[in-house]
């Protein structure tokens, strides 16, 4: 479960107040969990138990993150491919810290990291695609977006123009998605793969053609 719906099932908010929390937790860079309770009490009023979940909370989350398997591997491919890696990602600060933790091969390969609690927008956003793709200087007709969920990674992306391969790891939460890609409301994505397994085959297809040169890890 997101650090975004734990804190709106402790604090029984109202759709509108939820949006907003989602919106707070992840679009600014919190120093710790006490900027946190203090941002949240401008939405909500908190009690001493809820600070004090928030806190435990917090520390939970800078040691949540686990590596996906393959995920290193595949981004090690696109570097040998000759690919440039970025990070596009929703994400607070504490997961940011544990991503870090847990995957420092990862992490060292990557270029430049669009987080959405630096740029203070979360995808879809254009802003947050765009903010990586200035950084370095990637051309969106050369670039490819990877990423595991359609509404928020694949169209976004497919709407700047990018190459899209679609990460279906987790298809139980994607079926809206999936219907309307088949109804042809939405794009297609250029690839679909099941895992990140079978990254480095689709990255090493792309890679023989030219116009593609840059690569995106969500």
């Amino acid at each position: 479960m997101s650090p975004a719906r734990q804190i709106s099932r402790l604090l029984e908010l109202s759709p509108e107040q939820d949006r907003l929390v989602g919106e707070l937790i992840m679009c600014r860079e919190f120093a710790g969990p006490r900027e946190v309770c203090a941002a949240l009490s401008e939405v909500v009023p908190l009690s001493r138990q809820q600070e004090e979940f928030l806190a435990r909370l917090w520390l939970e989350q800078e040691n949540a993150a686990v590596e996906i398997p393959g995920a290193a591997a595949a981004v090690r491919r696109a570097r040998e491919l000759g690919y440039v890696v970025g990070l596009v990602s929703d994400i607070w600060v504490p997961y940011y810290r544990a991503f870090l933790r847990a995957c420092p091969g990862i992490a060292a390969l990557v270029e430049y990291a669009a987080l959405s609690f630096r740029v203070g927008r979360k995808k879809p956003a254009e802003e947050l695609f765009r903010a990586a793709l200035e950084a370095l200087d990637a051309d969106p007709r050369r670039s490819v977006m990877i990423g595991d969920t359609y509404e928020k990674d694949i169209l976004p992306a497919k709407k700047l123009g990018l190459a899209t391969i679609w990460v279906l790891s987790r298809p139980e939460r994607e079926y809206p998605a999936m219907a309307r890609v088949l109804w042809d409301e939405w794009p297609r994505p250029d690839f679909i793969v099941p895992g990140t397994a079978q990254l480095a085959r689709v990255l090493e297809e792309l890679a023989k053609k030219e116009r593609y040169t840059c690569v995106w890890k969500y």
